[in-house]
């Protein structure tokens, strides 16, 4: 996925940037706990779903799950949330990826779980807050750019089927003869491979984006509704 292998890429370099200063430097602004913590959601935070029970849970409580050193006071808390997790899931206030598997295999998305952790006000350590709205921030960045390439394809698509009619115009008009006009079943025809034909005098240095296949559908539609008309 495109999103967290530049998440990853952002993370990595902030690790390296890290481990590039000197210790006591390290000792005065990141205490050890934090780096902690730092380094144990740079790891995670580059996956896009975790298991609910197994890592979703400890990772709230900044417990890595692959070596659980838990405190009783915490391991309680920890049982508690996933007792009220899974009131939530059924109540649809938390989405699971593979709802029918058995509890303990439920997979969440990362962000859903820090959503749904926020609206539960669910305390979770900061370095887990800073990192996820990095990431938030950039899923939707990507989302946005997304949009925005689909609304810029779309309206050059819709430029390429105005060229594409305003070609038949003309061709209609000043190239009769090679379209052989008499034929109605073979003018769309025609006229898309004369289209194709001189296609950098309609589209210049662009590739038209409509196939020759799609030129005939939209010629055809054309003379339809010119004949309604008439």
């Amino acid at each position: 996925m495109n999103i967290i292998n530049s998440i990853r890429t952002v993370l990595f370099s902030h690790e390296k940037r890290i481990s590039m200063q000197k210790d006591t430097r390290k000792v005065t602004i990141y205490d050890e706990e934090h780096l902690k913590l730092q380094r144990l959601y740079e790891k995670w935070i580059c996956k896009e779903k975790w298991l609910l029970h197994n890592e979703g849970v400890p990772l709230l409580f900044g417990v890595n799950p692959e070596h659980q050193e838990i405190r009783e006071d915490v391991s309680k808390k920890m049982l508690e949330l996933w007792e009220h997790a899974q009131e939530c899931v059924s109540e649809k206030l938390l989405s699971v990826i593979n709802i029918d598997d058995p509890v303990d295999k439920w997979e969440v998305f990362v962000i859903d779980l820090y959503r749904w952790a926020m609206i539960s006000r669910i305390t979770v350590p900061e370095e887990f807050s800073a990192l996820i709205a990095f990431v938030i921030q950039t899923v939707q960045l990507e989302e946005n750019k997304s949009v925005r390439t689909t609304q810029e394809h779309e309206l050059l698509l819709q430029h390429h089927k105005e060229i594409v009619l305003g070609a038949a115009t003309s061709l209609l008009i000043n190239a009769s003869m090679q379209i052989d006009v008499g034929n109605v079943k073979s003018v769309a025809m025609n006229i898309s491979r004369l289209i194709f034909e001189n296609k950098r005098q309609w589209f210049g240095e662009n590739e038209p984006l409509l196939d020759e296949s799609a030129m005939i559908n939209l010629i055809n539609n054309y003379i339809k509704l010119t004949k309604s008309i008439n």
